[in-house]
């Protein structure tokens, strides 16, 4: 009979490096480096958390050699040796695994993948379904309908359909797939300039390296018929290195059930290593909301009961459910409500049947409009939730509109750490709270419709989303003192509160696009990317995959014989910065670094664009993120307007796309050198107070003393050098940072900024003073008192300390700055209602705010955004904010 339950096996070993890579440094309070086992533990905890699997087992790789090594002395030869500061963590990863009581994988001389293969394929033929935990692509030729692969990173599952899409190979034909190609990372040769479409190309026409070899005489293309002959050792080499062996000894079904963890011994080592997170929220012990409390509203007499007693209460909280994350066309399927821990209602008014057909027993919205939006109208009652932002406008579109005082349990938490992986409500309250809320997947069962929600029942509906609005009141018990014992209340409540709803109106009003120029932008840019290829096949002396980070490794450095220099997991780096290194020696780099960023701004923007014009309004619209970055400025996505470059003439070209309804303008107010004002206040330099205060030009006055000349033979590449120092100081930046920024002598670098320090030594007490600060308080904070936590400021990892210490710095100037451009858009936004003028805040775009203004007001609205600006803060130097106007973001 088949086993219900699948057995989940994890490919440890990958994890272990994916987590090594992808977080920054950590350590105990002992120095011990901790970022793998934390990496780690969080990958297991959400497996875990997310499948509550009743069988699990992980595999793990055994130092030394293995079988491959027999084959192929020189298998994975490139492979650096690991890293000191990873091998010591191993042996902690393994106590933790120990410590859950789940089964290890380990045999020496074979690796993680061939146990998990062999474990995968007598679990299947005995009947078993088993879903694969990796993200290693070689673990693929496993998949079948019985053996599922999961990348919780980018929880993406891949079964036979999905392979096939991926690559356009059927499963069983992906070994030699792979061994055509092979792989850098692990020095399987493969069949030399054989790319993935190549290769893909080959599989589907001939159906096996045997196919290929057999059929040698029909391929037409002289120099692919060579490349194959020349490799056909190493193809069928490669088949063997990359073949996983699957009929190892491996563990009965029942030896893979999880009994209960050991608690204590977690407790332990969670405590040893400082993870106090997971102190607070053991999986194991993470236990479900109480729901004898929810209550389902199915008559108006019941809701009318409910209203009024809310209207008693001194907060109420608020969730709201619905058929897409897109508020300008979601239909609203459902409210939750509560206004105490103990009882919470789930008013059910747009669930469907398996037919799309209404369910029975709900309510009208009409009804729920009468009765509920008084409440929600209330000034004097505060409305909470968990990303307002979002059940803002869905309310608001229902006429539901919200009024009083508003709070959010995402941002409470996001000002109280904004350094927090994860702000998410589930997350939160497992963390905070050791308690597991039902996840999105569940209550969907899957079911992956954009609109899923609405075909749930509302029976089930009601638990779902009830643990939301308890959870978020849970929460918000521990955040509101912490946030007043902290001085942040008026942060909290003062600045980012108030602008919530100023985001909303920036996102539904959207901002308007020319299709035809990005249409003809499309064409132009198609064609100069069609030139460059020219250009760089010239150069190299043949054709090859501009985008294969292997190709072009072996192009530069084996072929041209440039100069190597980081290694990674899949070979020698060619990443920007070794490309711009590169290009002072050789003008292929150059060619590619112009091919990869115009190719970049034609798929991200140029293309992508017109796909994202709303049907409903025919404008772009975009999200604005204030619980991202650790510095507090807002971060924009889908698109990412606050990231279209500049000052290069494809970016202008862009921006140029973007332009105003008819008899509109755009007005841009930007400040001018806002974090050099910052610092200038923070620092009290007397000659950087005196510069700004006389209205100097600061890079001038910069460059003058670094190169000790008259400020008025200064050149525009000395500003230029003397402004990279200038902000790269706000940053740490050090001589070897400034000499490859400038293409400068570490020694020249030095002595800039030497200079630099000299003429403006309060900026170096500065720095010295925030970073001891820093030591003593374990945090930073800006003028408004937002704070950034800094746990490794005293660590014994020099890396570690040392980036701590440059954000120490930075953090106070940046905060602040983004601060003030915060303070900037509510008051001008105030002032423009207050006068009732027509100018709509369309964009913040760092230190800017773009309007769109009527053409006939544009002077008077330009004068009063300028006026307001400029008065959000008094700092010991004077706010500057320069205004442009123009038709379309090019000009402005």
């Amino acid at each position: 009979m088949k086993n219900l339950d699948p057995v989940y096996l994890i490919d440890g070993s990958a994890y272990i490096y994916r987590a090594y890579h992808a977080i920054a440094p950590l350590t105990n309070k002992s120095g011990l480096p901790t970022h793998a086992v934390y990496g780690f533990t969080n990958i297991l905890l959400r497996v875990l958390r997310e499948k509550t699997p009743k069988f699990l087992g992980i595999a793990f790789d055994v130092r030394g050699p293995n079988f491959r090594h027999e084959m192929y002395p020189a298998y994975k030869a490139n492979r650096p040796a690991m890293p000191d500061d990873l091998a010591c963590q191993i042996p902690y990863i393994k106590e933790i695994v120990a410590a859950h009581n789940i089964a290890c994988l380990e045999r020496q001389g074979f690796e993680a993948d061939d146990l998990i293969a062999s474990a995968a394929k007598k679990l299947a033929a005995q009947g078993h379904s088993v879903i694969v935990v990796s993200g290693d692509k070689d673990l693929l030729q496993l998949v079948s309908e019985s053996i599922t692969v999961w990348d919780p990173m980018r929880d993406v599952f891949m079964n036979p359909a999905a392979v096939q899409k991926k690559y356009n190979i059927p499963v069983d034909r992906l070994l030699d797939f792979f061994a055509l190609m092979g792989d850098s990372s692990d020095n399987v040769p493969g069949v030399a300039g054989i790319g993935p479409k190549t290769a893909e190309k080959l599989i589907n026409q001939c159906g096996s390296l045997e196919g290929i070899y057999q059929h040698i005489e029909t391929i037409s293309q002289a120099k692919l018929r060579e490349k194959l002959l020349a490799g056909r050792e190493n193809a069928f080499l490669s088949r063997q290195l990359i073949a996983l062996k699957d009929d190892l000894a491996s563990p009965e079904l029942k030896d893979y059930e999880i009994p209960e963890p050991n608690q204590e011994k977690l407790q332990e080592l969670y405590s040893f290593l400082d993870f106090s997170r997971l102190l607070k929220t053991p999986v194991s012990t993470a236990i479900a909301l109480e729901t004898t409390g929810f209550h389902l509203i199915t008559s108006e007499q019941h809701l009318q009961k409910v209203c009024h007693q809310l209207t008693k209460v001194p907060l109420l909280v608020l969730d709201t459910e619905t058929t897409s994350l897109d508020p300008l066309v979601a239909e609203l399927v459902g409210i939750s409500l509560c206004g105490s821990a103990e009882e919470a209602y789930y008013l059910p008014i747009g669930h469907r049947d398996s037919e799309g057909k209404p369910v029975a027993g709900q309510l009208p919205l009409a009804l729920v409009q009468k009765n509920l939006a008084p409440l929600l109208a209330d000034p004097k009652l505060a409305k909470l939730g968990h990303n307002l932002k979002f059940d803002l406008p869905i309310l608001e579109n229902h006429g539901l509109p919200l009024n009083g005082p508003l709070w959010d349990t995402m941002i409470a938490s996001y000002l109280l750490d904004p350094s927090r992986r994860s702000q998410k409500l589930d997350d939160l309250c497992l963390e905070m709270l050791g308690k597991r809320l039902t996840s999105f997947g569940e209550v969907t069962a899957g079911d992956k419709r954009p609109d899923s929600f609405a075909y749930v029942v509302p029976e089930a509906a009601k638990d779902y989303s009830c643990e939301d609005v308890i959870g978020a009141f849970l929460l918000w018990q521990r955040f509101r003192p912490q946030l007043e014992a902290f001085g942040l209340w008026e942060l909290f409540s003062g600045l980012e509160m108030a602008l919530v709803p100023i985001l909303v109106r920036m996102e539904q009003t959207g901002i308007t696009v020319d299709q035809n120029q990005l249409q003809r932008l499309s064409e132009h840019f198609g064609q100069q990317l069609a030139d460059l290829e020219k250009t760089i096949y010239a150069m190299a002396g043949e054709e090859f995959n501009i985008n294969s980070t292997r190709q072009l490794g072996e192009i530069l450095f084996a072929k041209l014989g440039l100069p190597q220099g980081r290694k990674t997991k899949t070979g020698y780096s060619t990443d920007v910065k070794v490309l711009e290194s590169l290009a002072r020696q050789h003008d292929l780099p150059a060619a590619i670094l112009a091919h990869r960023s115009l190719s970049k701004l034609k798929n991200t923007y140029v293309d992508r664009l017109p796909e994202l014009i709303h049907p409903a309004t025919g404008r772009v619209h975009t999200s604005f993120n204030q619980t991202v970055t650790a510095t507090g400025r807002l971060s924009s996505s889908n698109p990412n307007l606050q990231n279209i470059p500049i000052r290069t003439p494809e970016g202008q070209k862009i921006r140029a796309a973007f332009v105003a309804a008819p008899g509109q303008l755009f007005l841009s107010a930007d400040y001018s050198q806002i974090d050099l004002r910052v610092m200038a206040h923070y620092a009290q330099d007397p000659a950087l107070l005196a510069a700004f205060r006389a209205g100097q030009d600061v890079h001038n006055q910069t460059a003058a003393e670094i190169f000790r000349v008259n400020a008025a033979f200064i050149s525009p590449e000395m500003r230029r050098v003397a402004k990279t120092i200038n902000f790269g100081i706000i940053y740490g930046i050090s001589a070897f940072g400034l000499a490859a920024q400038l293409n400068l002598s570490r020694k020249e670098a030095a002595t800039f900024i030497e200079r630099y320090f000299a003429h403006y030594a309060g900026v170096k007490r500065f720095m010295e003073e925030i970073v001891e600060k820093a030591r003593q308080d374990g945090f930073v904070t800006t003028l408004l008192n937002r704070r950034r936590l800094l746990p490794d400021i005293n660590s014994s990892n020099k890396a570690s300390r040392e980036f701590a210490e440059r954000t120490a710095i930075n953090t106070p100037i940046q905060g602040t700055a983004a601060d003030i451009i915060k303070l900037a858009t509510i008051a001008a936004t105030r002032r423009i209602s207050e006068l009732g003028l027509g100018a709509k805040l369309l964009l913040q775009i760092h230190d800017e705010l773009v309007f769109e203004v009527p053409a006939t007001e544009i002077e008077k609205t330009a004068a009063v955004v300028k006026e307001a600006m400029e008065r959000v803060m008094q700092l010991d130097v004077p706010l500057v904010v320069n205004t442009v106007v123009g038709e379309n973001l090019a000009k402005v």
